[in-house]
């Protein structure tokens, strides 16, 4: 009997998670996979396929004569690698099918450029249809979630029922068996996650907010009418999922849970946390909102281990955070939110902002230089651009709004993924802004304070003098982050000993 065979490829990003539920669906309708990582993820210098990769990729699925391959497109910002993936394989023949985020909200594009079907939102069950549909050599259009060229448009079928019960798609498959990871023109068998550190997990799916900048919300108005915005996991199906990490992963030393908000549901919270200290015992960080922030939530949680907490502030503005950004809490939600995490103890905070971008003036980064000035306790900030992305309500607000031309806008969203990425880091803004940016900066390292205040007055009349001061501290800050690492895992042993 011919052996059923799907190639899954993830683009920069060794765990993939979407790939790996992906993997796991397919194994157990009865298909063999390879699971193809296709270079290293790299925030700062991130390259697009070589031709001697592309070889790689194209021989490696010759040899494994998949009924598809496979494309998980989570992003835009890798457009340029998928386009050349998709086009190598098309060149040799290979039937392509993308999936994810981007090509749920996307999918015109990625036919265009070579996908021959696009999958939207749930993949597990589409994916197992579609491949055993094209395995008996029948017509594939009547599948939920698909979407193909046809009659030179696009033709997109309803989004069939979403699982609710998100423990039926079982885990990801944390070792893939037959994966190779390809970058710097080497093809290495093996899953490259093993070797890891950080294990990363989600709890649920979805997201209740609706910030104009991410496509959480745009993803939500695909869903059928009646879904749940927000989908959860069992505990017990997260513990299965830690604990199979832990005996696969040898290096393993911390948790990261990837969720858009952390599950707070009555009850989850607190079986979630009995469960983590008597089964996995790793320091582990999640995500939080400033209208989630829970006393009682954040002690339960450390006692299990929590070591960091991250939230997303992304503006002192007001205006920005609520008429730009589309966020409702108010600096008085900010105040109370900082002040509970710090109180509770947990070892790390980071608080994510995003800054001197188009809507920016110097007025709103001062703004966010006073509310930062009010953060109590130990944190680090996490302070970057704003990249527009495909698809987000923020894209026709700036370009109606005059901020961005429209045709300047179509190139920023289709840049080369090395501008996107530097756009994402590069300080932008005028002079004014940047003294305020770097103040901001600097208010994070407690000795350095006075040296704000003496300057905060008029910057502009300091600017070499904040200048010099800023990139030190940007050394101070990979200082800092080493001895942060050395606190992980000084508490995983520390947790463990507990044990």
């Amino acid at each position: 009997m011919e052996q059923k065979t799907v190639v899954l490829v993830a683009f920069y990003n060794v765990k993939a998670l979407g790939v790996r539920y992906l993997e796991t669906a397919l194994r157990q309708a009865g298909w063999k996979v390879a699971t193809v990582y296709f270079k290293r993820f790299n925030s700062r210098a991130p390259s697009p396929a070589t031709e001697e990769e592309l070889a790689l990729l194209t021989g490696l699925v010759a040899r494994e004569k998949p009924v598809f391959v496979g494309l998980s497109v989570m992003s835009s910002m890798y457009l340029e690698t998928v386009e050349q993936v998709a086009r190598a394989l098309k060149g040799a023949g290979e039937t392509v099918v993308c999936g994810g985020a981007y090509a749920s909200l996307e999918p015109k594009r990625l036919l265009t450029m070579g996908s021959d079907y696009v999958l939207r939102l749930d993949g597990e069950k589409s994916i197992v249809a579609l491949a055993e549909t094209l395995k008996k050599g029948e017509d594939p259009y009547g599948l939920d979630n698909l979407c193909y060229l046809e009659g030179g448009g696009v033709h997109c079928n309803p989004i069939g029922r979403l699982e609710e019960d998100l423990d039926v798609y079982g885990q990801p498959t944390v070792n893939s068996p037959n994966a190779y990871l390809i970058d710097e023109g080497r093809c290495v068998p093996g899953d490259p996650q093993l070797d890891t550190l950080s294990y990363e997990v989600i709890a649920s799916r979805g997201c209740p907010f609706t910030c104009s900048y991410c496509a959480c919300q745009n993803l939500r108005r695909l869903y059928p009418a009646g879904s749940k915005p927000i989908r959860f996991r069992s505990v017990d199906s997260v513990m299965a999922e830690l604990e199979e990490a832990k005996r696969q992963c040898k290096r393993l030393v911390f948790v990261h849970f990837y969720d858009e908000i952390f599950p707070n549901t009555p009850g989850w919270v607190e079986e979630f946390a009995a469960a983590y200290k008597a089964r996995i015992g790793l320091p582990f960080s999640i995500w939080t909102h400033p209208k989630m922030v829970d006393e009682q939530m954040l002690k339960t949680l450390k006692d299990a281990g929590l070591v960091e907490v991250i939230m997303g502030i992304q503006s002192g503005s007001p205006y920005i955070r609520r008429d730009i950004f589309h966020r409702y809490e108010t600096n008085e939600d900010v105040a109370r939110a900082t002040r509970l995490i710090a109180d509770s103890g947990v070892f790390w905070a980071s608080y994510d902002f995003m800054l001197l971008h188009p809507f920016e003036t110097a007025a709103t980064m001062r703004e966010t230089y006073e509310l930062v000035k009010g953060i109590p306790g130990r944190y680090e900030l996490q302070m970057h651009g704003l990249n527009f992305l495909p698809c987000t309500d923020i894209v026709p607000m700036a370009v109606e709004g005059g901020y961005v031309s429209a045709a300047s806008m179509e190139a920023t969203l289709y840049a080369p993924m090395a501008e996107q990425f530097s756009t994402y880091w590069h300080e932008q803004g005028d002079a004014d802004s940047r003294r305020w940016y770097e103040l901001t900066y600097l208010w994070q390292f407690p000795r350095l304070r006075k040296q704000c205040e003496r300057w905060e007055g008029s910057p502009t009349d300091f600017s070499g003098d904040i200048d010099a001061l800023y990139e030190k501290a940007k050394r101070m800050e990979k200082r800092r982050y080493l001895r942060k690492k050395a606190g992980v895992v000084l508490r995983r042993l520390g947790l463990r000993k507990h044990r």
